[in-house]
């Protein structure tokens, strides 16, 4: 008897790690995201994006604005559920909302640090690429 509860709480152990890693990825911040191509809405209200991985493993499912203040845009890039390759909820395309007064769009790397690969040319609705 006292094995069988012994098999069950191990069992039930290894059955919980694996759901939280399986799931748990699907909550961490990618890197090594970047864009791929976008385009903006007549009014410049919304871009949207395509998106892709410069790693050799994961996918995206999600986009965040984390913030948008003093002209700057700032993306978080989710990634997929499913374990370090996962591809479960998986997208590569997303529409984000873009303020009249946005002026660069950075995505995180890391540690908190953003990198600026998006920024208006001038005053018009034409957006270029930051070498």
């Amino acid at each position: 008897m006292k094995i069988k509860k012994t098999i069950l709480c191990v069992l039930s152990l290894v059955i919980i790690l694996i759901g939280t890693w399986l799931i748990g990825t699907g909550f961490t911040k990618n890197s090594s995201a970047f864009i791929n191509s976008y385009s903006i809405s007549n009014d410049g209200s919304i871009m949207k994006i395509d998106v892709g991985v410069g790693s050799s493993v994961g996918f995206i499912r999600k986009v965040n604005v984390h913030k948008q203040e003093d002209g700057k845009l700032y993306l978080d890039f989710i990634s997929a559920f499913g374990g370090i390759n996962g591809s479960i909820g998986a997208k590569n395309t997303f529409e984000i909302p873009i303020d009249k007064d946005c002026q660069e769009i950075a995505i995180y790397r890391s540690n908190n640090d953003y990198q600026t690969v998006l920024e208006k040319d001038g005053d018009s609705v034409e957006w270029i690429r930051v070498k």
